[in-house]
């Protein structure tokens, strides 16, 4: 397959989003701007990434009724379960996704970026037996992530931190859960059936998997004293 969105370069060990290199696009620019740039080929201006983060913010919120769904979830449960189920459940809210056109399957993309987070933040509370924090439209992307995880913002380091790696993360060419959308899409299924597909792909530790072995190993660890012994061990 060949595209233009994304495209990993061996000999230079490099990674560019239409063109720009990953990294410098984690360097200056927010999640939401490279969220702008992959799906129209260039990054907004102030205009269009104010009306963008606009329409964004205005999404965030769940149903109640999903809600109560996540509520009712084991607390045993992965977490990636939970999201899969979460995004499964925006499909169902969907009239006749079978026959989504451009413009609405466009529009569900959208949803999916703004509720995810809120998804992945009320099944977070959920685990920990503490109340759901509902979102808010008035806090910037990454910071409203946070105040719905823990009830408060952490300093500017950590936030970009935070912005620095879902902008590292937000694209990887033909990966294995990019090639499971692909073959759901290609059935003419929907995308939310598309995105729930490749989250169960994503799971495996062979994928996505493998950044919660690195957590693990890192935890393992311990301190940065011990991690060249680690690995020479390993």
């Amino acid at each position: 397959d060949t595209t233009s969105v994304s495209e990993v370069t061996p000999e230079t060990s490099s990674l560019t989003y239409r063109g720009y290199r990953a990294q410098e696009l984690a360097d200056r620019c927010t999640f939401e701007e490279v969220a702008y740039l992959l799906w129209n080929g260039e990054l907004p201006n102030a205009s269009q990434l104010k009306d963008f983060s606009g329409q964004l913010r205005g999404m965030r919120k769940i149903d109640p009724t999903l809600i109560k769904a996540i509520e009712s979830f084991p607390k045993t449960a992965h977490p990636m379960d939970m999201v899969r189920t979460g995004v499964s459940w925006l499909g169902m809210e969907e009239k006749d996704s079978l026959h989504m056109d451009l413009s609405r399957t466009r529009q569900a993309a959208m949803k999916m970026l703004a509720k995810i987070p809120t998804i992945v933040a009320a099944c977070y509370r959920m685990r920990k037996g503490q109340a759901i924090i509902p979102p808010s439209a008035e806090l910037p992307y990454s910071e409203d992530f946070f105040q719905m995880c823990f009830g408060k913002i952490p300093d500017a380091a950590v936030l970009k931190a935070f912005e620095v790696s879902m902008v590292l993360y937000a694209e990887h060419s033909f990966n294995a859960s990019t090639f499971t959308a692909r073959v759901v899409t290609s059935t003419m299924a929907d995308i939310y059936s598309a995105v729930t597909s490749a989250i169960g792909s994503l799971k495996g530790p062979l994928h996505g998997g493998a950044n919660e072995e690195v957590m693990h190993m890192l935890i393992e660890i311990g301190e940065p004293s011990k991690a060249k012994q680690w690995v020479m061990d390993a």
